[in-house]
């Protein structure tokens, strides 16, 4: 089984390092790394390195640089594409995740986290403030209240609404060749919804995943983040320490987010050590 693994990156280059010295093994790698990042690191044997975006998070320049990545690696016809960040780690030795994903109950599952965006008044009412409210960039919402950018988006001129049959998910997924063909042939033939998302903050967990879940690949689709073990608080990531190794070393999940060698470089090294032996 042939499989990309492709990495966003902007931080960590030691530990970036690591990953990609453990994981080039057995995968072939696209990285991206922010262009505002300070390191700078040249493609070598199979790992292919780009520095092309400013990538703001929850900007439109996460799709965009995903879209890059996955066009990129596309060429050749991979059986798999897994997308994770530059402070995933693996959790599975790599024979393991390559055995997962070609067994004949997960070779043509598309792991990709969906629910949708109507099935509650909750999930519904959040969703609008994402793609009705127009983003200006990270200053405007810096110094921007919140009222303020709603009244903007109702002005007559720039007023949104949400389009139906939205799916909110993650932006970490694990996709076939088939389902990237399709989404990349959607985006060509589309492309007024690819717009769309052009100022809209947090567009990459709805895009793909609005993509595959209006289309066949829908009952293919496994809305299940087993895949990747994160410890949430209020809406983002906890870092992980080595008071979380039990757990973590206890998780079926194939990769844990998010790692930072400068704040426990102690749980990187363990899991490492662990996956290897």
């Amino acid at each position: 089984m042939k499989i990309a693994i492709l990495i966003f990156a902007h931080k960590n280059e030691s530990q970036l390092k690591k990953l990609i010295e453990h994981l080039k093994v057995d995968f072939d790698l696209y990285i991206h790394i922010d262009k505002k990042s300070k390191f700078k690191m040249d493609s070598f044997d199979n790992v292919s390195i780009y520095k092309k975006f400013n990538v703001a998070h929850g900007g439109y320049s996460q799709i965009m640089t995903s879209i890059f990545l996955l066009k990129e690696a596309f060429q050749k016809k991979y059986d798999r594409y897994i997308f994770i960040s530059g402070q995933d780690l693996p959790l599975k030795s790599n024979n393991y995740i390559i055995d997962f994903f070609n067994n004949a109950q997960n070779k043509d599952k598309e792991f990709i986290l969906a629910e949708e965006v109507c099935s509650n008044d909750g999930l519904y009412s959040n969703m609008c403030r994402r793609m009705n409210t127009y983003n200006f960039g990270f200053w405007y919402r810096k110094f921007t209240h919140q009222s303020v950018r709603m009244a903007v988006s109702n002005l007559p001129l720039l007023r949104r609404t949400l389009a139906k049959n939205m799916y909110f998910g993650s932006s970490w997924f694990n996709i076939t060749h088939s389902a990237l063909n399709y989404i990349l042939e959607y985006i060509e033939e589309n492309i007024e919804f690819l717009k769309r998302f052009e100022h809209t903050w947090g567009g990459d967990e709805l895009f793909f995943n609005t993509i595959l879940m209006n289309s066949d690949f829908k009952n293919n689709c496994v809305s299940d983040n087993v895949l990747r073990f994160m410890a949430w608080n209020g809406g983002v990531p906890n870092t992980l320490l080595i008071n979380d190794y039990e757990v973590l070393k206890n998780s079926d999940a194939l990769f844990a987010r998010k790692f930072d060698e400068k704040i426990d470089n102690e749980i990187i090294e363990k899991l490492y050590f662990d996956i290897k032996a």
